[in-house]
């Protein structure tokens, strides 16, 4: 499934985008392993399960937001 997340806009939609300024390729399985927190994108990254293309430091984002967004994160912040 292709997926493209507007964090500017703040919306996810089905379908891929055509102005997109980072692209990142990951099979379903590990997508759901990294939003759990339970896989690590600099690894899947290194085993070649995880490709970016375009700017790279927008992808090294992508980790901290799913960090934020745990029960965990929330918690701690009260």
């Amino acid at each position: 499934a292709v997926w493209t997340v507007d964090l500017k806009n703040q919306v996810v939609k089905e379908g891929a985008s055509s102005s997109a300024e980072c692209t990142i390729d990951v099979s379903d399985d590990d997508f759901a392993g990294l939003t759990s927190q339970k896989l690590n994108a600099q690894t899947l990254f290194m085993q070649g399960k995880l490709k970016v293309k375009g700017n790279m430091m927008l992808a090294m984002k992508l980790e901290t937001l799913f960090k934020a967004n745990t029960p965990s994160a929330a918690t701690s912040k009260l």
